[in-house]
């Protein structure tokens, strides 16, 4: 159970034996972990093995059914986060909990405020400023949340966590959205902070951060613990082994290495955005006069640091955003006047960004999530009555199809784990066999196998004919998926490049404005 060190000191944290299940789905059976004070635990697992059920015991999200949990060999019992927090752990979720409008002064403390009837702001800033300088966490306290990119928004949340004293920091898919060199960033504030006597246990689907920058880690496989040792004692390979069994084929720590990238000849028509600018709630300029085309039969990336304007632009031709200016056309039809379900009926599927937000209904049922954006049709509904039975079977037919585990029918879609939800979400948009599917962060939090099965079938829909643009912030992704890389910056495509043309050199120096010619 604990890390295998002769001199181990008592742990910060031990979980033994703890079990959890929802209905008839075992989340975590008998599962014992101990993490040494000042360490950096890795968590990994294949998607539905675990790990994130385990942390929310740990923070008091979920309280499991069986097994204990002690914190300097002390039981506690935490019945919310709130107790937690109190003991002395803290928690960065991979879907961040900030209120956009208050700054970040405001977002850190809040809860905890300093002052007494009223929140005192410049103490708060200065406090939450001197926080930030002391743990290697650079940010202006007084800047507001909504203007912030995506690192810097989890700067805030990891701040929020130091602020309440936090002895034990969770950090739940700490690279999945940043760029290489705010992945660095990070890191380098991890180490700072394990340094000084924090104890640091992630999740992540990156074995290549498991070996470079944890410890220790834990291996969980379908609700159980298989593995705990210390990473100079394994391989990348070992944990993969681990993590999907023995008689399993062995899969690879970066599955976007083998992703073919062969394509048939791309059509002639296809989606064509002209000189298409986008504004934000404040007038700023989210997309900045951008032209591109995606013809039937390829696949173009989306390429660029945080912010710069892919997820907007893929957002401008879904509907979700207005455009300024410019034109939008799909196999030479204009889209430009046309709603949102206007645009889905006209040949548009769209995996968003956020699952939680933009593609699913968390309360909602699996099957009433399965056919969203189709439920009006004949076979879903009938004078103004879902189907339940075609409803169900269609859930079952796609989990089947797709590979969607710890399904069970009349279950809520939060019920899923994150991967298996993303894979619901890809199984439906698929489902209407789309003339042009938009794909936003595909395999954000996903584990190898499952963005192995998301980047199969996006080459299937390349290669069914569909027109497919992708974005993703994992720029070794978009080098392996795409047939050309339109590269953007500040809301401008800047290049556009074959895909022999790019390179992780090219592209990263167009992406940071060093190469723009």
């Amino acid at each position: 159970m604990t890390p295998p060190t002769s001199d181990t000191p008592t742990p910060a944290v031990t979980l033994r034996g703890i079990g959890k299940t929802f209905g008839t789905l075992v989340a975590l059976n008998d599962v014992s972990v101990a993490l040494a004070p000042g360490s950096r635990h890795a968590i990994v697992g294949e998607n539905g093995a675990g790990k994130s059920t385990l942390m929310k015991v740990l923070f008091g999200g979920l309280r499991p059914d069986t097994g204990e949990i002690r914190l300097d060999d002390k039981p506690v019992r935490f019945s919310s986060p709130q107790d937690a927090i109190r003991a002395g752990s803290g928690m960065v979720h991979q879907h961040f909990e900030l209120i956009p409008p208050f700054t970040v002064a405001e977002n850190v403390v809040l809860g905890a405020e300093v002052g007494e009837a009223v929140l005192n702001g410049s103490e708060a800033e200065r406090l939450v400023g001197a926080l930030a300088a002391e743990s290697g966490l650079p940010i202006d306290p007084t800047a507001r949340v909504e203007t912030l990119s995506v690192a810097a928004q989890q700067r805030t949340e990891i701040l929020k966590a130091l602020y309440r004293k936090a002895r034990v920091l969770v950090l739940d898919e700490p690279t999945a959205t940043l760029a290489p060199s705010e992945a660095h960033d990070l890191w380098a504030a991890v180490h700072r902070l394990s340094g000084a006597g924090t104890t640091v246990v992630f999740i992540t689907h990156k074995l290549s951060d498991v070996m470079e920058h944890a410890q220790f880690v834990t291996v969980l496989r379908r609700g159980e613990r298989i593995l705990t040792t210390s990473v100079r004692e394994t391989s990348a390979a070992e944990l993969a082994r681990a993590m999907v069994g023995d008689g399993a084929a062995s899969p690879v720590a970066d599955t976007s290495s083998v992703v073919s990238r062969a394509a048939d000849a791309p059509g002639e028509t296809g989606l064509q955005v002209t000189a298409l600018t986008v504004r934000g709630a404040r007038g700023e300029t989210l997309v900045d006069a951008a032209t591109l085309t995606v013809r039937p039969g390829e696949i173009v990336g989306l390429a660029g640091v945080d912010g710069s304007g892919q997820n907007d632009l893929i957002e401008a031709i879904a509907g979700l955003r207005r455009a300024e200016r410019g034109t939008i056309t799909l196999n030479g039809k204009s889209l430009d006047a046309l709603s949102v379900a206007q645009r889905r009926m006209a040949g548009i599927g769209y995996v968003p960004e956020d699952r939680h937000h933009r593609a699913m209904v968390l309360t909602q049922s699996l099957e009433e999530n399965a056919v969203l954006g189709r439920h009006r049709e004949p076979a879903f509904a009938s004078g103004g009555f879902l189907k339940t039975g075609a409803l169900k079977a269609f859930l079952v037919e796609k989990a089947a199809a797709f590979d969607v585990r710890g399904v069970v029918a009349g279950n809520a879609a939060r019920s899923l784990s994150g991967g298996n939800q993303q894979k619901l979400v890809l199984a439906r948009e698929l489902s209407r066999s789309p003339a042009l599917l938009l794909a936003s962060q595909p395999t954000r939090g996903l584990d190898f196998g499952a963005t192995a099965f998301v980047h199969d079938a996006l080459k299937k829909e390349r290669d069914r004919g569909a027109a497919v643009l992708v974005q993703s912030l994992d720029l070794a992704e978009v080098l392996a998926l795409s047939d050309r890389v339109a590269v953007m910056l500040a809301g401008k495509i800047v290049a556009v490049l074959d895909k022999a043309d790019a390179t992780e050199e090219r592209v990263g120096a167009l992406m940071t404005g060093a190469d723009i010619r």
